[in-house]
């Protein structure tokens, strides 16, 4: 076979891009003998998809949009008119291509997304063209010192009667506070959760979560359709606590504890006009007859809070990717965040496939893929977030002791596996 080797390689080799920023990377193409082309190519492609269906009985309706970002093609070889003899042996191209400051974050959804990649072509005459692709995530940065609420704590109570059989059995409060409104991925979210149990039932659990509710905008293709938008919803949740909790009856109960934010798109999706993203923290005591359910939005961004107390490391400070840990140095006031931190993860929805209609068995690459998003690495001993250049998992997580009252010690906890409803 004369192509032994085709692919991309970005000069990041994360292959995670800021808006406003330069992709950037190589081309390498390996031919064991010449090969005739009419051109070699890289097209960019940047979309957002959102598709649901609605059956009715018999009859189905589509529901689907889009939005077009990036679509741009650069010339490495040929014409793209005549035939070119491209030589043998390795070969180089590098591309660069600017990212407009208006495009979303990249999202992978279950009826969605916003994706970017680049195609790579070997355009040949009267035979099978050759592809290679490659994904590449896109960062639009929310930063959570320009969202005035950020810094607020969030507070709920409620307060239900309980019934039992007969008569009423007495009522329960239940109270939910959260340390603030504003996280970024691998920021510890401190919770508390007070319960008065002053009924004759025993509450026997306890669900706090935290949720990610999408909604899609689509339109009907159907030709009875008014032409008007419609909207879909998603929803995801994230444990937040797993272990065991009681409240006897006539009793009262407390639950302290502090775990990190998954890897996750920022709020909103700025940029993206038919996909918007939500997060909540959800509590709720599992009794019987019982109808208690707080509920209260919080904020996920890409830049965090700083404050008087600790400033997160410019990604500038860190020499290479080789540099060990250590906590940021005190300042009275924090220089603005410029730059995007040394670490990343990949999105806590895992993988999914990208082949599209538009690939076939010519088309090579990497197809399972996943957005990796900006994780800042908390330090619960300094109270710092971490200078760590390596991408790495959150900390393992601590079993908390179980009883009536579980202890009020903070407890950093990984991230637990997502739920889907």
């Amino acid at each position: 076979m004369k192509l032994s080797d085709f692919e991309i390689r970005f000069d990041n080799p994360r292959g995670v891009f800021a808006t406003g920023e330069n992709v950037s990377g190589t081309v390498f193409i390996k031919l064991a003998k010449p090969m005739k082309m009419r051109c070699l190519q890289l097209y960019f492609e940047g979309r957002a998809k959102s598709h649901w269906e609605v059956k009715r009985g018999r009859s189905k309706t589509d529901y689907k949009a889009t939005e077009n970002y990036i679509n741009e093609t650069i010339n490495l070889f040929g014409t793209g008119t005549s035939t070119s003899e491209h030589p043998a042996g390795l070969h180089t191209y590098p591309f660069c291509l600017n990212l407009s400051q208006t495009l979303p974050s990249s999202f992978e959804g279950r009826r969605g997304y916003v994706r970017y990649f680049c195609k790579a072509t070997i355009n040949r005459p009267w035979k099978f063209d050759e592809h290679t692709k490659r994904a590449f995530t896109v960062i639009h940065h929310l930063d959570l010192n320009y969202e005035p609420t950020c810094g607020m704590p969030i507070w709920g109570e409620q307060e239900q009667t309980i019934e039992g059989c007969c008569c009423t059995s007495g009522t329960v409060q239940a109270r939910m506070t959260v340390n603030k409104t504003g996280f970024v991925p691998g920021e510890p979210m401190a919770f508390t959760v007070d319960i008065n149990n002053n009924s004759d039932s025993e509450i026997s659990g306890l669900e706090l979560e935290l949720k990610q509710v999408v909604r899609y905008t689509g339109y009907s293709d159907s030709v009875f359709s008014s032409g008007q938008p419609k909207f879909h919803t998603k929803t995801d949740s994230y444990p937040l606590f797993t272990g065991q909790f009681s409240v006897k009856r006539r009793s009262e109960g407390h639950l302290s504890r502090s775990v990190c934010v998954p890897a996750l798109p920022p709020s909103r999706l700025d940029g993206c006009g038919i996909i918007d993203i939500s997060y909540f923290v959800f509590m709720s005591p599992q009794l019987r007859w019982s109808q208690i359910k707080l509920e209260r939005e919080v904020i996920i961004g890409s830049i965090p809070l700083q404050d008087m107390c600790a400033a997160p490391p410019a990604f500038s400070d860190v020499v290479n990717e080789q540099t060990s840990p250590s906590a940021p140095p005190h300042e009275l006031a924090p220089p603005p965040y410029q730059e995007p931190p040394p670490s990343y993860e990949e999105s806590v929805f895992g993988r999914v496939e990208i082949r599209d209609e538009n690939d076939d068995v010519h088309t090579e690459g990497n197809m399972s893929w996943a957005p990796s998003y900006p994780y800042y690495h908390w330090d619960p001993n300094t109270r710092h977030f971490q200078m760590i250049a390596t991408t790495q998992s959150p900390p393992a997580p601590v079993v908390a002791p179980s009883g009536d009252a579980p202890d009020t010690e903070e407890i950093n906890s990984q991230c637990p596996p997502y739920n889907q409803l």
